[in-house]
């Protein structure tokens, strides 16, 4: 593997970059999309086939930025303050090259991407996965390092994670600009479509301004809808009741697309990802983060349900289903279902998984011990996936070519296309009257 020795790296992770004020540098760590874009910045050119690609440290603030990079004779990068041994997800799909003692940035993770494009993280502490291991975004691929001094830190001054990409001609490019330039997978406004309106798709707006996010869940408290909402490592609440008005809930730092809620005895539960953690948090306990024990996670994809008053959660680690429930002390156990992106919903007793994988959808159930069986549908993108039973059918809503599918058990899971578009999605079942969120 040809090395990509950076000189003039990075220096440590504790203090914003030198000739630029605070506000700035938080501006551009609050944007999530490298915000600071004067001169010296290589923006890439038009893409081939973009590869997919997120922030996946929009919680972390930027010490260090692009130009401060460049003016020091580097070739850039986007420096993320951080502890040692963080957890570090892949910022998108491709193929894993462990690089040790890679010169001034030391042990380097290389994510090989479609078309040609790679990603890169410097001064690791630690690799988690072998050389040509296939990830998906949000996959967690190594630890965070940079301690002065210590094993693979290189010529790193202080805890940090540095990150750039390289385009296909070798050009190194900002990550930030590059999701700019190609915003999949950034936050988006919230649509509401209803069954019984010909999914008729309505923004999701209140006086706080436009509910909007990189992923979305929802619950029902009574005849209320809720929804949650995941923006720049931020969780949101907006109610019905209360003219959809977007309120933080005090969550930051969470990850990815990873994001679930469950109405249990009237307390409100989310879900989400930080640091290739599950954490709980509740409306009972003033929403604090805490963190479940359930390591490895993806931050691309998670799901809950309750059943006889016990919570399931439902992750991916390692790129296989995993299972774990409260009255078990969070122990999370593999299901052996291969997925990118998983959604569970309850029949009676039973608890049922659907996997994706491949673009196809799966369907397993506990009381058939969990066998995995192909729906039929095909052609599933990204890693939206819903699940919702309604008077005993089963419903599976997916995204294929930017709009928001929905196939059912008793249509022999025709998938068909709701017209509402969107990259990610969520699904509520309310007085008989089925309801996507999509953004």
């Amino acid at each position: 593997m040809t090395q990509d020795d950076d000189l003039n790296c990075c220096g440590g992770g504790s203090d914003p970059t030198p000739g630029m004020s605070r506000r700035t540098v938080l501006r551009a760590a609050a944007l999530g999309a490298g915000a600071v874009t004067v001169g010296g910045v290589l923006i890439p050119g038009t893409a081939q086939a973009a590869p997919a690609i997120y922030n996946p440290f929009s919680g972390y603030p930027i010490t260090d930025t692009w130009e401060g990079h460049l003016s020091r004779g580097s070739r850039g990068g986007i420096d993320f303050g951080m502890r040692v041994g963080t957890a570090l997800p892949a910022c998108g799909a491709g193929t894993v090259q462990n690089i040790p003692y890679n010169g001034d940035g030391g042990h380097t993770v290389t994510i090989q991407h479609a078309d040609g494009y790679r990603s890169q993280y410097l001064h690791l502490s630690q690799f988690l996965l072998a050389n040509g291991t296939s990830v998906n975004a949000g996959d967690i691929v190594g630890l965070s390092g940079g301690a002065a001094g210590a094993p693979g830190s290189g010529s790193s001054t202080g805890p940090h994670l540095h990150w750039h990409m390289i385009n296909p001609s070798g050009t190194y490019i900002s990550p930030l600009v590059y999701i700019q330039q190609n915003p999949v997978g950034q936050p988006r406004q919230v649509f509401e479509a209803a069954s019984n309106a010909g999914w008729q798709a309505l923004p999701v707006s209140g006086s706080a301004g436009a509910v909007a996010g990189t992923a979305v869940a929802a619950i029902t408290l009574g005849s209320t809808k809720i929804l949650y909402s995941l923006n720049g490592g931020r969780i949101y609440e907006a109610a019905s009741n209360a003219g959809w008005t977007n309120l933080w809930t005090g969550i930051y730092g969470a990850q990815g697309t990873a994001l679930a809620a469950l109405n249990l005895n009237g307390v409100k539960y989310i879900y989400n990802v930080v640091d290739g953690y599950v954490h709980e948090a509740h409306s009972a306990n003033a929403w604090r983060n805490l963190n479940t024990g359930i390591g490895g996670a993806s931050s691309s994809s998670i799901s809950v349900i309750e059943l006889a008053g016990v919570t399931y959660i439902y992750s991916i680690v390692g790129g296989y289903v995993h299972e774990a429930h409260s009255a078990n002390a969070w122990r999370n156990l593999n299901t052996g279902i291969p997925a990118s992106a998983v959604a569970a919903i309850t029949v009676g007793s039973t608890k049922i998984i659907y996997s994706l994988n491949g673009g196809r959808i799966y369907e397993a159930a506990s009381n058939a011990g969990w066998t995995n069986l192909w729906t039929g549908i095909y052609g599933a993108q990204g890693t939206a996936l819903a699940a919702l039973n309604l008077n005993g059918v089963k419903h599976i809503y997916n995204v294929v070519d930017g709009y928001v599918h929905e196939a059912a058990s008793n249509n022999a899971w025709r998938n068909l296309n709701s017209s509402v578009r969107g990259t990610a999605a969520a699904v509520l079942g309310l007085a008989g009257v089925k309801l996507i969120y999509a953004a």
